[in-house]
């Protein structure tokens, strides 16, 4: 079983997790069962197996949160809380990408180790038990509010390139 109160402080400063109390988290995280995996300083990032994504927790060495400007705004590669590949961990579109196996870009090797969460789209969504449905209805919040900000982040960079102007007057 994964020792996720090591990581409370850093757990608390992520955006999938802000609003819960220590306890409702570890709670939630003990429910869902989330393995604990170490990414080295020097390997190459690939994308996790079908279904699943990744959520930094901490990385060495660490690295200084940046102000987010809004509330379910990413944080940067390497911060806790940064998530890869959860858009194709919850989406039918892997298997398209299955069917080519090449990435469309090179990807870089990690500069710090990562210690990350491995979750599944069906963990975040399962049923658990009364006593976490309050955590996992905040964690489930927050995590369409991320996807919400990563779409208008994209809008954003659209009309940036399109005819220069900032919706967000950044």
């Amino acid at each position: 079983m994964e020792n996720y109160r090591d990581y409370t402080p850093e757990l608390k400063t992520t955006t999938i997790f802000q609003g819960l109390e220590d306890e409702a988290l570890l709670d939630l995280l003990k429910a869902m069962g989330p393995p604990i995996v170490r990414l080295k300083a020097g390997e190459r990032l690939s994308l996790p197996e079908k279904g699943q994504f990744f959520i930094v927790l901490k990385s060495s060495p660490g690295r200084e949160i940046e102000p987010r400007r809004f509330k379910y705004a990413m944080p940067k590669f390497g911060e806790p809380g940064m998530m890869m590949a959860e858009i194709p961990g919850l989406s039918l579109f892997m298997e398209a990408l299955a069917k080519k196996p090449t990435p469309p870009f090179e990807p870089k090797p990690l500069e710090s180790d990562l210690d990350c969460l491995r979750l599944t789209g069906d963990m975040a969504v399962k049923f658990y038990d009364q006593k976490v449905a309050p955590a996992q209805s905040v964690f489930l919040r927050n995590f369409l509010g991320i996807l919400a900000q990563k779409v208008m982040d994209v809008r954003r960079e659209l009309f940036l390139l399109k005819d220069g102007r900032d919706i967000f007057n950044l």
